[in-house]
C-alpha cells in the first residue's frame, strides 16, 4: 500500500479554498501532474461522474479520469483517480485553522500487476510530489 497525506494552512477562508479545489477546472494550476481538466467540466464535483484529464505523460500515458466517490459540501471530497493502470484514492479535505483554513490532500493506492514492481519507488515519489502539490496551492491562492 502506498499511501500520503499532506497538510498546509492557506490564508484564505474555508469556504474560498473548498471552492477552489473542488472545481477541477483549476486543477493544473496548482497539481504539476495535470496538464488539462476540459473547461465544460462542472465547477461541483457530482458524485459518480467520470471527469477526463490529461496527465503530463507517465508511463507513455496521458488520459486519465477522476471519478468523485463522495463530496461533502464545503468540507470533503474523495476521488478514484484512473491512469496508467494506477487507481489512487485522492482525498481533499478542508478545515477551519486560525483565522484560514486547513488544507489536506491524502492519497491511497495498492499497485497491482506490473505496476507492484514500482511499489518501492512510488511510495518514495507519491509523498514528495503531494507536498509539492499543496505548497503549489499555498502559493496560488495566496498570491
Amino acid at each position: 500500500m502506498i499511501s500520503s497525506s499532506e497538510s498546509v494552512e492557506i490564508a484564505r477562508t474555508p469556504a474560498d479554498v473548498f471552492g477552489y479545489v473542488a472545481d477541477l477546472r483549476n486543477e493544473p494550476n496548482w497539481h504539476a501532474d495535470i496538464a488539462a481538466v476540459p473547461v465544460d467540466t462542472p465547477a461541483v464535483p457530482e458524485v459518480g461522474r467520470a471527469v477526463h484529464v490529461k496527465f503530463k505523460p507517465f508511463m507513455g500515458r496521458t488520459d486519465g479520469t477522476f471519478t468523485a466517490l463522495e463530496a461533502d459540501d464545503g468540507s470533503r471530497i474523495v476521488y478514484r483517480a484512473d491512469f496508467a493502470g494506477l487507481q489512487p484514492l485522492i482525498t481533499y479535505s478542508v478545515e477551519r485553522a486560525g483565522a484560514g483554513a486547513r488544507f489536506t490532500r491524502a492519497v491511497a493506492m495498492q499497485p497491482h500487476g506490473v505496476a507492484r514492481l514500482m511499489t518501492p519507488m512510488m511510495k518514495l515519489m507519491v509523498p514528495r510530489r503531494n507536498r509539492v502539490f499543496v505548497q503549489n496551492l499555498k502559493r496560488t491562492l495566496e498570491a
